[in-house]
Parts: C-alpha cells; structure tokens; sequence
C-alpha cells in the first residue's frame, strides 16, 4: 500500500472529485459499493429517509457543514483548511480486496489518523471511497460536531504508513518495501565496472 496525505483544503468538492476521478454531480447517485465506509454519525441522517440515494453532490455538501456550523473553529496553528483527504492505493498485482476488507482498511486509517475514534459518535464526519480499481480515498472534516478541531498525530505519515504495513501482512498484500528495488539493477551495473581493490 502506498499512502498519499493530500494537502488540507477548505473545498470538500475537490476532494470528492479527485476521489470519484470525475467532477461531482448531483445527478449521480453513490452506491454502498462506492461509499464503502463512513463516520457512524451519517445514518442518523438516512434513517428518516431510507430510499434516498446520496449523491456526489450530497457527500460533499455533508462534509462542508461542519465549517458553515462552526465558523470560528480553526485548526491549533489558526487556518481552516479542515478537510482532509488520504488516498491508499494498492500495488497493481495485489489480488482485488472485498467491500468489506476496504471497509476494514478505511476504518483502520480513520482511527489512525485520529479522525475516528471508537464510541465517539460525536467526532468527524468522513467517508472512504472506493470509486477507482485498487484505491480508496479517505475524506473528512477535521472540525468534530461540538466545533473543535480534531487531534491529529504528530508524525501521521509515519504513523500510517506502519499501519499500511502491518494490514498488508494481514490481508497478505504486496508491500512496496518487500518488492524488488527498482536503483538496484543501476546501481550493480554502475559498479560492474569499477575495479576491486
């Protein structure tokens, strides 16, 4: 798995159009197969209305109602870039992962990143998407529902990036530090030449 921490953005419709690699509509609707795993605040909002169908436009707009309902709330360092955007994709001869396996990796890099927090009903709202062959996009406003702004790590790459490593030992997935590396046939023909001493 490689792991890409998108820079913050105040536009959640420009996370989402990236993700779904088209632009966002309100025409299309967005299946359980494309939203594969979301914050557990969001079916408070569909149990009224069950037959509804989210669509692109929908998501977005639900992500973007934390700044419209916290106006004030800014992240420790004072900007209200509070959307936050992590892609995973997996190596291109990985096998193809389950609705449910993506659903477990999505929940696993929320918790990660400090946007999920067991029992917190009341946390950030995010959702992954799984709308591209061996990616899942990751997209959330760190602005949690009492207006305060989410914890995140200090280090997150780091920290997800050993969490990628220690799901691709679960769900036996082609890690890019375990595969072949790509300087070393370089490098031995850049030193086949050199004398010994």
């Amino acid at each position: 798995m490689i792991i890409r921490i998108h820079e913050r953005g105040i536009d959640p419709n420009e996370a989402v159009a990236e993700a779904l690699d088209r632009l966002v509509s309100t025409r299309e609707g967005l299946t359980d197969h494309t939203v594969v795993a979301h914050w557990p605040g969001l079916d408070h909002y569909t149990l009224d209305d069950e037959q509804r169908t989210w669509t692109s436009a929908d998501c977005a707009e639900h992500l973007d109602d934390p700044i419209w309902q916290h106006p004030f709330a800014a992240s420790p360092h004072g900007d209200r870039r509070a959307i936050c955007h992590v892609s995973i994709r997996l190596h291109p001869d990985d096998r193809d992962l389950t609705g449910p396996e993506w659903a477990e990796i999505a929940h696993r890099i929320a918790r990660t990143a400090g946007i999920q927090r067991p029992g917190d009903d009341h946390g950030c709202r995010w959702i992954a998407v799984q709308a591209q062959p061996g990616r899942l996009d990751l997209l959330a406003n760190l602005i949690r529902s009492d207006g305060s702004w989410t914890t995140q790590p200090y280090q997150l790459h780091k920290a997800l990036a050993a969490e990628s490593r220690r799901m691709e030992a679960e769900l036996g997935l082609i890690s890019p530090r375990t595969g072949p590396d790509p300087q070393q046939a370089v490098q031995q023909a850049r030193f086949a030449g050199r004398p010994s001493r």
